[in-house]
């Protein structure tokens, strides 16, 4: 028996190693954006901490309060941009893993499929050779028989 032999095989590995890249892609962008998240929360929680003072104050005293608040205003707009973008790259690996993992699901149907055309091809070959056999067999029973006779009654 010959062993099977899918014949598509380095393009199999090729899009394996393909999807294997692109879930790591997408397990990276997917970090990037819980640390963009773990920022905005951090930038958040600074910025509801701050206690602006209600009651009278210099005019420097205010202005370094309005800064300090806008500052703060400004890092939280800026995690929430970073937030925004990390989870459009990663809905974008997203799909480049699903199209890549698309792919090899498409080459393995494919291998299972000839796998078992090769198996009945298997199949098929060993019944000949068994009733090959079985024929030879019982014509060398049927020529040794002294009448001659093969079995066959009419």
């Amino acid at each position: 028996m010959k062993r099977y032999h899918f014949s598509l095989e380095a393009v199999f590995r090729v899009r394996r190693a393909q999807e294997e890249a692109a879930a790591f892609a997408l397990a990276h962008a997917n970090q990037q954006r819980q640390h963009a998240i773990e920022a905005l929360g951090v930038a958040s929680a600074r910025c509801d901490a701050l206690v602006l003072r209600r009651s009278e104050q210099d005019c420097t005293s205010f202005r370094q309060e309005r800064d300090v608040a806008e500052r703060g205003a400004a890092a939280v707009a800026a995690a929430l941009a970073a937030v925004d973008t990390a989870s459009a790259e990663a809905t974008a690996r997203h799909a480049d893993w699903a199209a890549a993992a698309k792919l090899v699901a498409a080459l393995e149907r494919l291998d299972e499929r000839r796998r078992e055309e090769w198996r009945l091809e298997e199949q098929k070959a060993e019944m000949a050779v068994i009733d090959e056999s079985a024929l030879a067999g019982w014509l060398a029973d049927a020529s040794a028989s002294p009448r001659g006779d093969i079995g066959v009654s009419v």
